[in-house]
């Protein structure tokens, strides 16, 4: 059994297909030229391991963060979450209304919390760090105005 490894992007995708040991040599072929299915996979193996382990290391830069953002209802929640979908790097975005908790996933290598948190007030709402212009609060709906925290 030989396993071939294609790397796609981040992605791993294995694929694996039947062959004979005398694939790899003649039959005429003398003997200790030719390798068996087994002893060539398991080299093989490792070093493909070896290698993934190194590149998942070295892009592993997902980032989850938790952090407050005010708001009121299922309005808010629409918006401040809306406000990071396509965004490059952000995988996730889920703000709980009931705890003003917003949970968010971000490849740290294309985007940090900081411009994350930006582009939550430029839609309205503020966190514990970034505060929301008053032109924008202001636009929001009744319901989404919230008790704002003092500066």
């Amino acid at each position: 059994m030989k396993n071939i490894i294609l790397f796609l992007g981040l992605s791993l995708i294995g694929f694996t297909f039947n062959a004979d040991a005398q694939s790899c040599c003649s039959s005429n072929s003398k003997k200790k030229t030719c390798h068996s299915s087994e002893s060539g996979t398991s080299e093989k193996s490792a070093s493909v391991s070896d290698l993934s382990n190194q590149l998942a290391t070295k892009t592993d830069t997902t980032v989850t963060k938790t952090f407050m953002v005010y708001g009121n209802c299922g309005m808010c929640e629409k918006t401040i979450e809306g406000s990071l979908k396509n965004v490059e790097g952000v995988t996730l975005a889920d703000w709980d209304k009931e705890t003003d908790q917003m949970k968010v996933t971000f490849n740290s290598d294309l985007i940090n919390l900081d411009a994350i948190k930006q582009r939550i007030a430029d839609v309205g709402y503020d966190s514990e760090t970034h505060r929301a212009k008053e032109e924008v609060y202001n636009k929001l709906p009744g319901c989404c105005q919230y008790e704002r925290p003092k500066n």
